[in-house]
């Protein structure tokens, strides 16, 4: 049986889309008091008879500091997908997100060790990786070398790596995804998705920065994809789609929302006007609280992912950004 941690994330509610998808009977993990109701609104976006999917899932209330509930989530368990943590750039969140994506971890590896499970694929992040190599691009083997400057959130899924690495020392098979920043339909007021909410009101602005993106379909596909593959052990594959410059994502989403592209640059020197909209830019692509005003690197920092690694581990082929960003469009204005 398969446990998916998370299961009412964007990441999670697509990720038991694809092994519902394929029939597979399905664990998964819930706050307690939390609603399924996003996932059920993600799984209408794709199937015409979502119910029948949704009672393959079996939903437990897990708290993944608490190892008890994490310890009995994962009884009879033979896969774990661990999309839960914390995502959040505020400095008062910090104490949450360390102990949830740190010590969470550690729980659910020490629970998957206790109860015999085989396999824990993780969700990761870019941000846990290091600076680029000398061709300017950042791979697998760019390894973390610095604390210093990264946020919370950074910091938390870096260490959180090293907890299921420690779980690979101990006999799990291991595999770890380090998804560039994940595009997704439904949570307009997180993550990128505040991009399309924040766009369909207006962005005049743009920086010279350059990050990668992903579809939040093919983070999900990718993953059950390498479990398949048996031979796959103890590695790590970055999720990349393209690299692409944020004046062009800005404008994808303006057309795809029948809205004016961004048509102001915004240089170092008028930063002072525009920060609201430099500390989103942040956000986005997981500086978080790095992006002040006397640290602003993310916004004018150009950074290129590879993903050549997954590709020839399995063949695998991203969907193209500006067809996510359509699709992505599309459903923000049916409202979902």
């Amino acid at each position: 049986m398969i446990l998916v941690t998370g299961g009412t994330g964007l990441t999670g509610s697509h990720l038991l889309f694809e092994l519902t998808s394929r029939g597979e009977k399905v664990r998964a993990t819930k706050r307690s008091g939390s609603s399924v109701d996003f996932v059920r609104k993600i799984f209408s976006q794709y199937s015409n008879n979502p119910d029948t999917q949704l009672k393959q899932i079996e939903w437990v209330d897990v708290e993944l500091i608490d190892y008890q509930s994490v310890k009995d989530a994962t009884r009879n368990i033979d896969t774990v997908f661990h999309t839960g943590a914390v995502v959040s750039f505020n400095p008062d969140d910090a104490n949450a997100i360390r102990e949830t994506n740190i010590m969470g971890t550690a729980n659910v590896v020490d629970a998957c060790i206790e109860n015999g499970v085989k396999t824990i694929c993780h969700v990761s992040s870019i941000a846990s990786l290091g600076e680029p190599n000398p061709q300017g691009i950042i791979d697998e083997l760019c390894n973390w070398t610095k604390s210093k400057g990264q946020s919370a959130y950074a910091k938390s899924k870096f260490y959180g790596e090293m907890e299921v690495w420690r779980g690979a020392e101990q006999g799990l098979r291991v595999i770890i995804v380090n998804p560039s920043v994940i595009l997704g339909p439904g949570r307009w007021n997180t993550g990128s998705g505040q991009l399309f909410s924040r766009i369909s009101k207006g962005m005049p602005f743009f920086t010279s920065g350059v990050s990668g993106y992903v579809d939040v379909r093919d983070v999900a596909q990718a993953l059950v994809l390498l479990n398949d593959k048996t031979e796959i052990s103890n590695e790590r594959f970055i999720l990349n789609s393209e690299n692409v410059s944020f004046k062009e994502l800005f404008s994808l989403i303006a057309k795809g929302l029948g809205k004016k592209p961004p048509f102001i640059e915004v240089k170092p020197w008028i930063i002072n006007v525009v920060y609201p909209f430099i500390k989103l830019i942040g956000i986005i692509v997981g500086k978080g609280t790095a992006v002040s005003r006397s640290n602003l690197k993310s916004a004018f920092s150009k950074s290129n992912y590879s993903s050549e690694k997954v590709k020839k581990a399995i063949g695998f082929e991203f969907i193209p950004i500006a067809d996510s960003i359509s699709f992505i469009s599309n459903v923000y204005q049916d409202g979902l």
